[in-house]
């Protein structure tokens, strides 16, 4: 729909999505008209985790690129006026200004051609309840009834029952890193030779990683790999995200060479276990862009990804997988007697993958494919390990799409004994509670784990998952996570060593006797009544080697913050978190 409101604001929310981490919008940036365009293309969700988009802007981004378009404004022209725009403001540099908005040009205007929303339907869905809380078109999927009665039963912690998973997630893997370059530069995006040699003062790229915009060098990943194999590793899940941060550099190759290299690496260590995987949001280019089958016949396609993925996969995974994974990125399979591993593709959640904008029911029929999946898992007695990348309970994933997945897990609940994802960067979890008991009874976790990539300030890490698994009577429960990091502060210095250590044990720091939905639940609730415990998950939960301060407060507020994430897997409810909260205001009545 070029040339009315419809779709401008599908260009505004488009382009909400395709930014570089590390950089903020400022309120100064907001000041002319024209630069409200500018953030239609170049707005915040890659680029600073520190400013929001507001309704208004939205709009007002929205009927600026409309009045555009009325003046007879060609595509050309609007995005040469946008890149003139992000420079003339000083938003970031020339070449990245240029590089995002001829990226994803011809893609967004293909939707904005081809989309049925108008700006008010847009900026509601992507703001949520600050904009209308408009939905796109609501769709429904029929979830099987007959379910069983719930059975949780304890894991066997007896050591000839453990099996042990290493969980990799979002490595952003930089194949152009170079030690000694600026780890401070002009660009988001920084410890490459091309951005010069350091001035005096100014922060260095260091041997094994830098805690600045800068990604997971080779060798450091080849040494966290090294290292993890030692660990007498049964399973390996990788949750995505393995291409760098340089999204407005990225092409189709390059993003296929970083997730190339790093399965490389993890074949030469681990040629005979299990390697399964999930693909994230930074696979494609442009970043978040997963194509509908809507589009396939007007020359888009994912083809190029997901063949590619399907080849590079193959050591790991029966040939029955491979036509899954080349509909729409999902697959299963059983790795071990009783178990089966589902490997879902949550980008067709992502609300910053603008194609849904085209076709949003379940495009690829991976939900419905998820639901026969587990209907069948159920009837033959297997039990069920999910693994995805996007957490389905963020702001990121479509209410209706979380929506419906939560239906699905609370119907297979006996089945289904862990999930996994990434994407945060940060270490938590999510509890999915059964909506008929008000939110009140937990029948299924999330496990978050943190990044492999110190962008962003965390150290290099990797959680290692004990299950009760490998015998007859394996429940396939998690009894236990152990925390990995490198310490890149002692690492980088003359003749340190690139050593991760294990920073905690769920089962040690938290007194817990396993990680299943109940136990989970109740470490929760004793947080919120022992201070002391709080404040040490709290701690872990930041990746980094800082010592716990002397004086540490969270009062109310903050607990509520920092504890509502995780019992909210469903971004359509809120319900679950008001529960934890009432919980808080009656523990703490003032």
């Amino acid at each position: 729909m070029v040339g009315n409101i419809a779709g401008a604001s599908v260009r505004d929310s488009c382009t909400l999505a395709i930014l570089p981490e590390g950089h903020a919008v400022t309120s100064s940036s907001l000041a002319l008209p024209s630069d409200i365009l500018v953030n239609t293309f170049f707005p915040t969700h890659q680029l600073s985790r520190e400013y929001r988009y507001t309704c208004l802007e939205c709009k007002a981004a929205a009927a600026t690129l409309d009045s555009m378009m009325a003046l007879g404004a060609t595509a050309e022209e609007i995005e040469d006026f946008a890149i003139i725009e992000c420079v003339t403001f000083n938003l970031y540099p020339p070449d990245v200004c240029e590089g995002m908005v001829r990226l994803a040009g011809e893609e967004v205007l293909f939707v904005l051609n081809n989309t049925e929303y108008n700006y008010d339907t847009v900026c509601g869905w992507l703001l949520g309840a600050d904009c209308h809380n408009t939905e796109l078109n609501p769709w429904t999927l029929a979830v099987p009834s007959g379910k069983p009665q719930p059975s949780h039963p304890e894991p066997d912690q007896s050591p000839a029952a453990m099996v042990k998973i290493l969980h990799l997630s979002d490595v952003h893997l930089d194949l152009l890193y170079d030690e000694g370059s600026r780890a401070e530069c002009e660009q988001p995006y920084c410890c490459r030779n091309v951005y010069g040699v350091p001035e005096a003062g100014e922060l260095v790229a260091g041997r094994w990683g830098t805690l600045a915009a800068c990604d997971l060098p080779l060798h450091t990943l080849e040494e966290l790999v090294v290292q993890a194999a030692l660990m007498d590793i049964d399973m390996v899940y990788v949750t995505g995200d393995l291409p760098p941060h340089d999204v407005w550099l990225q092409n189709h190759d390059t993003n296929l060479m970083a997730i190339n290299e790093t399965m490389k690496i993890l074949a030469k260590y681990f040629p005979d276990t299990p390697v399964i995987n999930a693909i994230g949001n930074h696979a494609p280019a442009p970043v978040n862009s997963f194509v509908v089958p809507a589009a396939y016949d007007n020359r888009w396609s994912m083809s190029w990804l997901y063949d590619s993925v399907a080849e590079l996969w193959t050591p790991w995974l029966p040939s029955d997988t491979r036509p899954d994974i080349q509909q729409g990125g999902f697959f299963s399979f059983s790795p071990m007697p009783g178990l089966r591993v589902v490997s879902i593709n949550m980008n067709y959640c992502n609300k910053f993958n603008w194609w849904l904008l085209m076709e949003n029911a379940d495009p690829t029929g991976e939900l419905a494919w998820l639901v026969n999946t587990l209907a069948t898992a159920e009837a033959t007695g297997e039990f069920v390990h999910i693994l995805g990348h996007i957490p389905m309970g963020g702001s990121d994933c479509d209410h209706i799409w979380s929506h419906i997945l939560n239906e699905i897990i609370v119907r297979y609940e006996s089945t289904i004994r862990a999930m996994f994802f990434g994407h945060t960067h940060g270490d938590s979890w999510e509890i999915v509670y059964d909506p008929e008991s008000n939110y009140t009874r937990p029948v299924a976790v999330s496990y978050i784990s943190p990044s492999g990539t110190p962008e962003g300030g965390h150290h290099p890490s990797f959680k290692v998952f004990t299950v009760d698994g490998g015998h007859p009577a394996a429940t396939w429960s998690v009894i236990d996570a152990e925390a990995y990091n490198m310490n890149l502060t002692e690492a980088n210095v003359e003749g340190g060593t690139p050593l991760f250590t294990r920073r905690y044990s769920s089962r040690d720091t938290y007194g817990v006797t396993s990680m299943t939905p109940v136990s989970i639940h109740q470490l929760m609730l004793d947080m919120v009544n022992d201070v002391s415990l709080f404040q040490q998950f709290d701690w872990n939960t930041h990746n980094d080697w800082v010592d716990m301060p002397d004086t540490w407060t969270c009062d109310k507020t903050c607990l509520k913050g920092r504890l509502c994430g995780m019992v909210s897997s469903d971004s359509s409810s809120h319900q679950a978190c008001h529960n934890l909260e009432d919980y808080i205001d009656s523990v703490y009545p003032l």
